[in-house]
């Protein structure tokens, strides 16, 4: 992965330079994710601990004031994984999706996420791994299910 030396966005895989087009416009390399203080989210109001955690009933409250997105704030909100990328996305702003749980609460979730299917088109294609959980020392099936979902650029020929 890359990202500005400047002010740590991820640039596009395999450009050229070391900073980004916002800090560089005529050298930087093009931005791949939304730059955190231009977005402007409630939840990035929320004050944090030292370690990064929000405390519980700031986190309740937040998310009790989150209102149920309709498609297209939904397809806005999420960040296709770009064509060709490697490695681990846990310190982009890539957007991922994991639930785990039985398979009613899979379920009931699963139905909340359904509107992430529309984001399949000529652009982008809907990665989706539903799967039983299985105890890793044993091997054993435990009853419970992960599901992951993710939007991934459609790569070219």
């Amino acid at each position: 992965m890359n990202f500005c030396e400047e002010c740590g966005v991820l640039v596009v895989p395999g450009e050229d330079g070391e900073q980004c087009t916002d800090c560089n416009p005529t050298g930087g390399a093009p931005i791949l994710s939304r730059q955190a203080e231009t977005v402007g989210t409630e939840l990035e109001k929320l004050p944090s601990t030292k370690s990064g955690a929000i405390r519980k009933k700031n986190a309740v409250k937040w998310l009790r004031n989150c209102e149920r997105p309709n498609s297209s704030e939904l397809k806005r909100s999420m960040l296709p994984k770009p064509a060709g990328f490697e490695g681990g996305t846990f310190e982009t702003d890539i957007s991922n999706i994991r639930v785990t749980g039985d398979a009613q609460f899979i379920e009931t979730i699963a139905g909340l996420l359904k509107p992430i299917l529309d984001l399949e088109n000529d652009e982008t294609r809907v990665e989706l791994n539903l799967q039983r959980t299985k105890i890793r020392d044993t091997k054993r099936y435990t009853g419970n299910y992960a599901l992951y979902l993710s939007v991934t650029e459609r790569g070219g020929k």
